[in-house]
């Protein structure tokens, strides 16, 4: 029993003065690196995040949306008259909000599809006036 107490009282003194030592070097010019331990924060604040691994609903949407666009567009050729195109856009949509929105998103984009101008912004793409309409 004795020996227990000095493991732990051992153990207690020892995380005591590394925490000691820690906090002295939270300040910047401090610790082991001087000034320049600051540098490693400098590039974290510009870091472009890592983009989410897809979940298997948005892998088989996507996938299908693939087909189509490779193998179904090309015989029926450039229909769609916005930019981006309808299966881009539901494409998109998926990543960005999951397989149950996007679907979603892209059939109300695909009951939009036709040729009225209503209210969105025209621009020539492709030699083409389309309307604009990204994915938000």
């Amino acid at each position: 029993m004795n020996i227990k107490k000095n493991f732990i009282l051992i153990l207690f003194l020892l995380l005591s003065i590394s925490s000691v030592q820690a906090s002295s070097y939270n300040e910047v010019g401090n610790g082991p690196w001087g000034i320049d331990q600051e540098l490693p924060h400098l590039h974290r604040q510009e870091a472009v995040p890592f983009p989410q691994p897809l979940s298997a609903s948005q892998k088989v949407c996507r996938s299908m949306i693939r087909f189509f666009q490779v193998y179904i567009s090309p015989c029926d050729g450039p229909r769609s008259s916005f930019w981006p195109s309808s299966s881009q856009y539901t494409w998109e949509a998926i990543e960005k909000y999951g397989a149950l929105k996007g679907i979603a998103l892209g059939c109300d984009r695909l009951m939009r599809e036709n040729g009225e101008n209503w209210i969105y912004p025209l621009e020539e793409r492709g030699g083409v006036l389309r309307k604009v309409d990204p994915i938000r």
